[in-house]
């Protein structure tokens, strides 16, 4: 009966994870291109640094839900709690 718990629990907590995360971090690419696109409009000029950052900073973000899904992954699969 432990087991399966553990097991529950592992399952909802990976779940819950990979909710949280992707939506901070489609929250958070949605903010980062709403201000370059904002920033370009406003410096044209800048464009080409602008979209350097914008890139950088979006990987940034993406690697956040990356670890999100890592951790999840180990939850389900290689469970540290279950021996």
């Amino acid at each position: 009966m432990d087991k399966v718990m553990v097991q529950v629990v592992s399952v909802v907590s990976a779940a819950s994870c990979l909710g949280i995360a992707g939506f901070a971090a489609a929250l958070g690419q949605g903010r980062a291109t709403a201000a370059a696109l904002d920033a370009v409009a406003r410096q044209p000029e800048a464009k080409g640094a602008i979209t350097q950052i914008l890139i950088v900073g979006l990987a940034i973000i993406e690697s956040i839900a990356l670890y999100a899904l890592l951790i999840a992954i180990v939850l389900i699969f290689v469970n540290p709690f279950v021996k």
